[in-house]
């Protein structure tokens, strides 16, 4: 059974101290919401699903995304690490105030149309990404949602952005080089004496 006590500032704290579980505690504004907190955690508890939603409560997306940058990125290519970087700037400005619990699918697909419509850059003016940037954003997102679940233990019941639909990859190019692009492209690389032309 949960403890639940009045604090000196008014709100309601409950505890549950139960045998093979973390102690777990939190703060309500009012009693019914302790009770009923600690009802539902309990019950979890028992049914064997219980997951620990404070650490993802407490870390941002900014928080989040910075110690990726830090621990993930570096085992990457640097090309890739520094793309990456500029990635994680977008999702900051964009989510990073949102702690992991708070960040769902629908802030997600949010996230995913504004870019597509266009969002206001420094220079206040719209610019509308390209599916594939906007793809490669939602990726990083999604992978970091990913190594905190596994790797960083935080209490998440899933990925959200894995619950949206992508943006469709955009059409590859498909332009050959016109008869007078091709003798222009010829003519300066025989201007040149480097073997690797030949």
């Amino acid at each position: 059974m949960a403890t639940i006590v009045k604090t000196p500032s008014g709100t309601w704290k409950a505890v549950i101290r139960k045998s093979g579980w973390p102690t777990s505690s939190k703060t309500f504004r009012t009693k019914r919401d302790a009770e009923d907190w600690a009802r539902r955690t309990e019950d979890e508890m028992v049914r064997g699903v219980y997951i620990q939603r404070a650490p993802a409560e407490r870390m941002t997306v900014e928080a989040a995304l910075n110690r990726y940058l830090k621990e993930v990125t570096p085992t990457k290519r640097a090309s890739t690490q520094t793309g990456e970087h500029k990635k994680a700037q977008v999702l900051i400005r964009h989510l990073g105030k949102y702690s992991l619990a708070a960040l769902n699918a629908e802030i997600a697909a949010q996230f995913r149309d504004t870019r597509l419509a266009g969002d206001a850059d420094d220079n206040r003016k719209t610019i509308r990404r390209s599916n594939n940037a906007v793809r490669l954003e939602l990726a990083l997102l999604s992978h970091l949602f990913t190594v905190a679940i596994k790797e960083w233990g935080i209490g998440l019941p899933s990925n959200p952005v894995a619950n949206i639909r992508r943006p469709a990859p955009g059409a590859g190019r498909n332009r050959r080089l016109t008869p007078a692009e091709n003798t222009r492209l010829l003519t300066a690389v025989d201007a040149y004496s480097n073997p690797m032309f030949s």
